[in-house]
């Protein structure tokens, strides 16, 4: 159906209800994604009113409903940012108190980084965590023994599986079929390899019929929650291919849910190159995208990494999935034929380390074509003189009523490098989109009809592309010249790219080349304006990589008179406007500023302003590592700006008179104030210098938020002053945030509190902060923890004042009564742990004591408490636990010492125990002591009590923290 769409759009693309149906089909078929990116195509077509959006966007809405719901797509960097995902804010960009921004753009408004560069595919994790979308519903396996002799461990691999929906399995056997499969068994059996023409034709009624194929070739263990962890990501995106590698199990309790050395080796520049064989999992979509494996290439594990390229090319990201063994998926050494096949397919410069004409080009020169009979064989011909021969022209005439295409048939009719097709006129953005989509080379070039290339510029640009992975656009600079050729002038050239200036003018100027994947991850050109195409495009691009300008004159733009931008000059301004508008959006900071023109008689001269309902806040430190922010603030997004930056960034915002609005300092941890400084002289002078900004950002009508986590920070050899430091910053702030009530008095022994700047917002949980998606069972296998063990859990960092020692001292005498008693200790150690017990662990001491001593990484922290039987937080200093609250969100329940938020939290909720800190060691092992001897099925009802009290334990909305008259939130 999607197919026909396409067809129709094609055949009449300037038609608003063609496209409009397109939608309505588009949704009918379970694609809300694609529909969703027809609809945004057309927001500015000339015969689109408001009333018939209306009334299309409330058919859709319909259609999705009526199918039980539509799982959301997360393709690209801006389907993620643009995107209000429901638990928390996407990371925060920091506000650099040093930065420097071309004027007129506002110091204040600070845009992301680059989610998605290069191979970093952290935002689909990051959305998949968040975003409620069914699984998968048909999964199918196509498995390749090659020396497999026994498929009995991978059908019961397969068999232990829990997954939502429907798994089948097709065994490609060639003529030997292994010990286990029988040809009549509930699995398809064919006798062909993966590259056979037959598979090929299999594997394009396998993308209809399933939403994730998954390629096994040769002997490959599964863990029992492989699947799971693959459903996990191909949820939500379909532009992922999911390779699979053995993964490094055992040191520092690693498994195949620990992702960090994985996700190193395929970040280089060419992840495709790293494929096991035909080994991954891809979505339906993206197989019917790219195609199946060529059926030329005799190796599988060469057609593997091909197909991996036509993905990588048009913009998937490469996700590895690490599992506990993967054997037997090379097809031995890679004959001449197949090498050279593949650096005919694939031109990246590892492999294809000649210049010459090849089956896929590495750089195509696309041409969008109107009626430009006249100057297109000196655009063309510019383009054939490059000294480059690994090249190719697309061009795409775009309904011309002149002789153009006459011109091209008879000038180069026989010149294999040059392509060409016709369609219905569709207008600029729709030509480029064509032209290019003509192409399988990794690097674009963009030439306009009536201009041309000078000498050099291809190879130029070409090299320095392959010279620096990270960009997405090298451009370089041209001059104008006339009709006849003559040279008129050096055209409009801005030195170096900067982001912030993109956002103000164009200054991507010609020529420019682009990497295919980049411009894939984009919504692609507009349709639906006539002026600012390029503007839009090259916006969008720099929002997925970076940009580079070579400070030379490698294009000639002709200048005749005719040129679009010259006829279209009356939509420059409305268009410019809107594509800045759009940025905005894609960015996620449409709700918080606007396009604002200081001089109406000046309306090129553009800059943002923000939105005068919108507060900011600029909070420190920034606690990366941790959700606890991004969730505090997550309601408040919708009326509050939320930034990093130290006092510095928040005293130059300031005074610089750019923020209309209320403007915050929100204070967190102290210790950060300190951090790195070992002379008492230099830490009394870091606090009177912290004070005195805060007092002058205070001057300047600034309001200052403390929230204290703390009575004095934990570990710090400075405690007296933070304590002469936090008694001035209680009479300073304007609002002291407590996450307890019953904090207030505690910290009051430390300080005074004012009582009439007390607000009052309790602690969130963590449910829905990490993926959630192992059992018990599979948990307790990838750890290599027998179900018989019971399990004592603690997590975070190891540091003195959190009483792990004393913990490792009671769990010994644990041990003597409970042998099957386990102590794991996930989190880096700070210190020597181990090497200051005393007298020292014997071995079957420590044999039952693991110690990850590294970070637990956000996909690997459910193995870890969902293999708990209970988790344990001996601190010696408290006032907050956001450790408890994370354990009781994966419903496992928690000793801990009792505090007056603590016991608000777990006082009479039968989620685990609470005991007197200042009892020590004694008090500490008799509430473990309690919980083991109640038994596993007490504990499970205690588990199931710790989530459902989690579940309770909501965020409030801290923009009622924030403001100017005393609430408390309770």
């Amino acid at each position: 159906m999607a197919l026909s769409a396409q067809t129709r759009i094609q055949a009449d693309p300037r038609n608003l209800w063609t496209r409009l149906s397109a939608a309505l089909e588009l949704v009918e078929a379970g694609d809300l994604h694609a529909a969703d990116r027809i609809m945004q195509s057309v927001r500015y077509h000339a015969d689109l009113t408001p009333e018939i959006r209306a009334l299309f966007e409330t058919e859709i809405a319909r259609l999705a409903r009526d199918r039980g719901g539509v799982a959301p797509r997360i393709n690209t960097p801006a389907d993620y940012l643009s995107r209000r995902l429901p638990v928390m804010h996407h990371p925060f960009h920091i506000l650099y108190a040093g930065s420097s921004s071309p004027s007129p753009y506002p110091y204040g408004m600070v845009m992301p980084g680059f989610p998605g560069l290069r191979n970093d595919y952290g935002f689909i994790a990051d959305a998949a965590t968040q975003l409620t979308a069914p699984a998968p519903g048909r999964i199918h396996v196509v498995w390749t023994p090659l020396g497999c002799r026994d498929a009995g461990p991978l059908l019961a691999a397969l068999g232990r599986q829990e997954i939502e929906g429907k798994l089948a399995l097709t065994v490609l056997a060639g003529e030997m079929l292994p010990a286990g499969l029988d040809r009549a068994g509930p699995h398809e059996v064919l006798e062909a390899g993966p590259t056979d023409a037959a598979v090929s034709e299999r594997l394009a009624s396998l993308a209809d019929e399933a939403d994730l194929i998954v390629f096994l070739t040769g002997d490959v263990r599964l863990d029992d929650a492989a699947l799971r962890r693959l459903c996990f990501l191909g949820r939500v995106s379909d532009n992922l291919v999911q390779p699979l590698m053995e993964a490094e199990t055992g040191q520092d309790m690693q498994t195949p849910f620990t992702l960090d050395a994985m996700n190193r080796e395929f970040g280089n520049r060419y992840p495709f190159r790293n494929a096991r064989g035909m080994n991954f999992a891809i979505s339906s979509g993206l197989l019917r995208r790219i195609g199946g494996p060529d059926t030329r290439f005799v190796s599988s594990m060469i057609a593997a990494r091909e197909m991996l390229w036509r993905a990588w090319n048009l913009g998937a990201y490469v996700a590895p999935l690490g599992v506990p063994g993967l054997q037997g998926f090379d097809d031995g050494a890679v004959e001449n034929g197949d090498a050279d096949l593949f650096a005919q397919l694939c031109p990246n410069h590892w492999d294809r380390k000649q210049d010459g004409r090849f089956e896929v080009p590495k750089v195509s020169v696309y041409i969008p074509v109107y009626n430009a009979g006249r100057y297109i064989e000196r655009a063309v011909d510019s383009v054939l003189a490059q000294d480059v021969k690994d090249l190719e022209l697309c061009l795409h005439d775009d309904g011309s009523r002149d002789d153009t295409l006459a011109v091209l048939q008879a000038r180069y009719g026989n010149e294999p490098r040059v392509r060409w097709q016709s369609n219905a006129n569709g207008g600029i953005g729709f030509a480029s989109n064509r032209a290019i989509e003509m192409s399988g080379a990794m690097y674009i070039g963009q030439l306009d009809s009536d201009d041309c290339l000078k000498p050099g510029a291809v190879r130029r640009l070409m090299t320095y592309m392959d010279e620096h992975p990270e960009l997405a656009c090298c451009y370089a600079s041209c001059e104008r010249v006339d009709a006849e050729g003559n040279y008129l002038q050096d055209e409009y050239s801005w030195p170096v790219f900067s982001r912030e200036k993109m956002m103000i003018t164009s200054i991507a100027h010609h020529f420019r080349m682009f990497r295919r994947s980049a411009w894939e991850r984009t919504s692609k050109f507009r349709e639906d304006i006539v002026n600012a195409v390029d503007y839009d495009i090259f916006l969008k691009m720099s929002e997925v990589g970076a940009f580079h300008h070579i400070d030379e004159k490698f294009y000639q733009r002709r200048w005749h008179g005719q040129n679009t931008s010259n006829v279209n000059e009356g939509f420059q301004t409305t268009n410019t406007y809107r594509v800045q508008r759009e940025a905005l959006k894609r960015l996620g900071l449409a709700d918080y500023w606007d396009v604002h023109v200081p001089n109406p008689e000046q309306p090129r001269k553009v800059t943002y302003r923000r939105r005068a309902d919108k507060r900011m806040v600029i909070f420190w430190p920034n606690y990366r590592s941790n959700p606890y922010q991004r969730l505090l603030y997550g309601k408040a997004a919708e009326s509050t700006e939320f930034r990093p930056g130290k006092i510095e960034a928040a005293l130059r915002l300031i005074e610089s008179g750019e923020q209309p609005g209320e403007m915050v300092f929100h204070l967190h941890w102290l210790n950060f104030l300190f951090e790195g400084i070992e002379d008492r002289v230099l830490a009394r002078t870091a606090a009177e210098d912290f004070l005195a900004k805060l007092t002058r950002f205070k001057d300047l009508g600034g309001r200052l938020v403390w929230t204290i986590h703390n009575t004095v920070s934990h570990d710090l050899p400075f405690s007296d002053l933070e304590a002469e430091l936090s008694a001035h910053l209680a009479q300073m702030a304007d609002v002291l945030h407590f996450h307890s009530e019953a904090s207030i008095e505690e910290v009051e022994t430390a300080f005074a509190i004012p009582r009439d700047k007390v607000r009052i917002s309790p602690h969130g949980a963590y449910v829905g902060a990490y993926p959630d998606f192992v059992t018990r069972a599979q948990a307790r296998a990838a750890l290599g923890i027998a179900d018989s063990d019971e399990v004592i859990l603690f997590t975070g960092q190891v540091r003195p004042y959190k009483g792990v020692e004393t913990l490792i001292g009671v769990f010994r005498d644990i041990l003597r009564a409970r042998p099957n008693a386990l102590l794991l200790v996930a989190g880096v150690t700070t210190f020597d742990l181990l090497g200051g017990i005393a007298p020292a662990l014997t071995p079957a001491e420590r044999a039952r004591i693991r110690l990850t001593d590294r970070f637990l990484e956000p996909m690997e922290m459910q193995l870890f408490f969902r293999a708990a039987d209970l988790a344990v937080y001996p601190y010696q200093k408290i006032l907050t636990s956001g450790s408890m609250l994370l354990a009781l969100s994966f419903g496992v329940p928690v000793v801990i010492p009792r505090v007056g938020m603590t016991a608000e939290v777990l006082e009479g909720r039968d989620a685990g125990l609470l005991y007197d800190g200042a009892e020590g060691a004694a008090a500490l092992e008799t509430a473990l002591r309690q919980l083991l001897e109640a038994g596993p099925e007490r504990l499970t009802e205690m588990g199931h009590n710790a989530r459902a009290l989690a579940e309770t334990l909501e965020w409030q909305d801290f923009a009622d923290v924030l403001r100017e008259n005393r609430l408390d939130v309770v």
